[in-house]
């Protein structure tokens, strides 16, 4: 999930922002099977996301557990009751983003506008 004004800040030049963005392409085409690259766009003013950012993870074991990084200091979740929540906000945020074809329309038109 990647919010949409990350796609645009220009840091290091507009070449660098371009090459970029075609990683995230190839890497979301390289590794479809394993990732799923989703944009937030900037003109949802509100989504499940504004909390910061999380990582999901789940051991062979089948339990789940969440990395939630904030200001201040994060945390790892581990509590079934906390992370099935978490779990299930990302759900939410994935239908509130671009879904993965429109996502790779956005990112190719900023570089093609670059």
């Amino acid at each position: 999930m990647i919010e949409e004004s990350v796609l645009e800040r220009i840091l290091g030049g507009e070449e660098v922002l371009k090459e970029q963005l075609l990683h995230i392409l190839e890497c979301s085409q390289r590794l479809k099977q394993h990732l799923t690259v989703q944009v937030m766009p900037t003109k949802r003013h509100f989504h499940s996301g504004l909390n910061g950012p999380m990582q999901l993870m789940s051991t062979d074991e089948g339990r789940n557990l969440v990395y939630a990084e904030a200001y201040g200091g994060s945390r790892l979740i581990h509590k079934p009751e906390e992370t099935i929540d978490l779990f299930e906000l990302f759900g939410i945020l994935r239908a509130q983003a671009l879904n993965p074809w429109e996502s790779a329309g956005l990112i190719e038109q900023k570089v093609g506008a670059l």
